[in-house]
């Protein structure tokens, strides 16, 4: 699938295209929508930094695949949204954005869950 042919738009006017390996439930207004996964996956690794002895602070790192698929979905449509994981949405902060349940579904099985189409989680770069 292309890139142009893997964006949805939605009721509101809200353009997405899904980085991850798996389809995401949205709710469009009083509709159901499956978005299916573009093929391009947004990756990331966690890199722990030792604060103590005993502690550890995570962070996640992007890699030049990632980056890639960023400049390629970005030279398409340069405002699309593309909606990865939590971890992809801290690897590359202000690239990718992470889904929102919808509220009521936000500790339900993965078959179940529903996400919002007007908001959406973005990670910022530390000054």
């Amino acid at each position: 699938m292309s890139i142009k042919n893997s964006i949805f738009s939605f009721k509101n006017g809200v353009r997405v295209i899904n980085c991850t390996p798996h389809s995401i439930r949205f709710q469009d207004g009083d509709e159901l929508i499956e978005v299916p996964s573009s093929g391009l996956v947004i990756n990331a690794k966690p890199v722990e930094e030792k604060v103590s002895e005993i502690l550890v602070t995570t962070r996640f790192v992007g890699d030049e695949d990632g980056r890639k698929i960023i400049k390629a979905i970005r030279e398409v449509d340069p405002e699309v949204l593309i909606v990865g994981s939590i971890i992809a949405a801290q690897a590359y902060p202000g690239d990718v954005v992470a889904m929102t349940p919808v509220p009521g579904f936000e500790r339900v099985p993965p078959s179940e869950k529903r996400m919002r189409t007007d908001k959406f989680t973005v990670y910022r770069l530390h000054a």
